[in-house]
């Protein structure tokens, strides 16, 4: 540094990137040429959808803007929901609190500290109809972030709201999360086994999606978790893999009960990540689209188009987003966004600049949102379908990404499948891996991050708005809880805890029974307890 001037001798000395890798270490060439490709390719809307899966993509209708929210009370939540499609939300993505993740009411010790800290406390019928006041069920589509089992209390729950207003279950609109192994952080063992049995919850998961096919038509049975599972630190290679692994499993436990995979396929929706990686991620979604419609057509004998849709929400990943210069997270926040309109999603959540710190703030939610929105109008990266297809680049990594996604889905097949890798500890090990060797390209600067191991300044103070929650939120939703179970009829819920008890460890389809024990006013950790008693199962101390 130069004492007299202040300036970093070393910028003005020509600089260069440590290397020319992807994320996934995938070796950028200098320059592509033709003989990069695979060919001609089919139009959008063609299998195998390389393009896109509808032939005028975003000329057609944009995608769905879902800014995650949810926090504190239900009450709170549903404000801050009208506050977002107020200034220009298109969809509802309701997040739950880590209590509600593990089927636990707000008044049980080990849920007191976590009371709606990450997303909406939910426990009792009473909670949904507060969290979903003056918002219509069958217009603005809404997904509900939260997994088995509990995703089949709260999928009961919206059903009945649906039923108390009158609004015919085939009209509603929208996707409950209901993914077995990846919501909380990922598919790591013991966030997925300490709560719940895990056969227990693949089942119940199953049972979620049985019951709705044929009753909500144009609702989603399972938005498969990649997003979660690339935010543990693996590679676009991986996110692939795992999560149409984890697709293949449902499919096959679903045709293992007799139902015809056209009756359902269309119906699984996926929840990707978008990484700072702009030329690889775009390619990863294009090679997702490849892999679906000939997984669907060629192993499971799918006949129906639409059943080869690969239909993905984006989340822009929190995983690059820093605590250090937080406002330059506006810019990867961006950066990711192009890359999920370019890639051609179906709906995307742009995470806030402030993540590192907090939930977001109104102020940073709307900015979010103002990104898309300034996508969509001002950069015309929407006028023409799938803009960057027939770069020398982009073929070649689609074609190089698709390749190595069905490697990797073979070795996971060959060992049994994703769910089987789960329990063997090999995804675990292959996460951990990952984590590893990112933590160690980040402390070599083989991976750079601006204002972190790279352009930092040492003196340089965050200053940045701070979501904060009510003093006293937690104090009142416990308050609440204790006093529903015991101002409520008890009987009604005795008796159906105990049914739900006496059909568990048979091969009933649960979700009736659990609905039933909302109606009968039992809360969410109730109707948990029941089942986790019927497996023999404790919930740890």
């Amino acid at each position: 540094m130069n004492k007299n001037t202040d300036i970093n001798v070393s910028y003005l000395d020509g600089e260069k990137v440590p290397h020319f890798k992807s994320l996934s270490d995938i070796e950028y060439e200098r320059i592509y040429s033709g003989s990069d490709g695979s060919g001609e390719l089919p139009d959008a809307g063609q299998y195998p959808f390389t393009r896109g899966i509808h032939q005028d993509m975003y000329r057609r209708r944009l995608w769905t803007r879902r800014q995650q929210s949810g926090f504190g009370s239900p009450e709170e939540s549903n404000e801050r929901i009208k506050y977002l499609l107020k200034v220009g939300q298109t969809g509802v993505n309701m997040d739950t609190d880590v209590g509600t993740k593990l089927g636990l009411d707000p008044d049980y010790p080990l849920a007191q500290g976590d009371v709606g800290l990450q997303g909406t406390s939910i426990c009792t019928y009473e909670d949904m109809k507060a969290l979903f006041k003056d918002i219509p069920l069958d217009e603005v589509s809404s997904t509900l972030i939260v997994q088995p089992p509990y995703s089949a209390v709260i999928m009961a729950q919206y059903l009945l709201l649906a039923k108390e207003r009158g609004i015919p279950w085939e009209n509603l609109i929208g996707t409950i999360m209901n993914c077995s192994l990846t919501q909380l952080v990922g598919p790591t063992f013991q966030s997925n086994t300490a709560f719940f049995p895990i056969d227990l919850t693949i089942k119940i998961g199953l049972d979620v999606m049985e019951y709705l096919i044929p009753r909500a038509p144009r609702w989603n049975i399972v938005n498969i978790n990649a997003y979660n599972i690339r935010e543990t630190g693996v590679n676009a290679v991986q996110e692939a893999a795992f999560s149409m692994a984890m697709a293949a499993d449902y499919i096959k436990g679903l045709m293992k009960r007799g139902l015809d995979v056209d009756s359902f396929a269309r119906r699984i929706a996926f929840f990707s990540a978008a990484q700072l990686d702009l030329f690889e991620e775009v390619a990863k979604l294009r090679g997702m689209r490849r892999i679906w419609a000939r997984m669907l057509k060629e192993t499971f004998g799918a006949k129906n188009e639409q059943s080869m849709w690969f239909r993905t929400a984006i989340q822009t990943a929190a995983l690059p987003l820093t605590a250090q210069e937080p406002l330059n997270n506006i810019v990867r926040a961006a950066i990711q966004t192009l890359a999920a309109v370019l890639s051609g999603t179906q709906s995307i959540h742009t995470t806030g600049y402030d993540e590192a710190y907090s939930l977001p703030t109104e102020e940073s939610h709307k900015l979010s949102i103002r990104t898309q929105q300034i996508i969509a109008y001002e950069t015309k990266v929407v006028n023409s379908v799938d803009p960057l297809g027939g770069s020398y680049l982009i073929e070649s990594l689609t074609d190089q990404i698709e390749e190595q996604t069905w490697e990797m889905m073979k070795v996971i097949a060959d060992k049994g499948g994703f769910i089987q890798c789960f329990k063997d500890g090999w995804v675990e090990e292959q996460i951990n891996e990952a984590r590893y060797k990112m933590a160690e390209a980040i402390e070599s600067g083989q991976h750079p991050i601006v204002g972190v191991n790279t352009f930092r300044e040492q003196e340089e103070v965050a200053k940045i708005n701070i979501f904060k929650h009510a003093e006293d939120m937690q104090a009142k939703r416990i308050e609440y809880a204790m006093a529903f179970k015991k101002n409520r009829p008890q009987e009604p819920v005795k008796q159906a805890l105990e049914k739900i008890c006496h059909l568990t460890n048979g091969s009933t389809n649960l979700f009736e029974p659990i609905m039933h024990a909302v109606e009968a006013n039992a809360t969410l950790q109730e109707i948990c307890d029941a089942l986790r008693k019927s497996a023999d199962f404790t919930i740890p101390a």
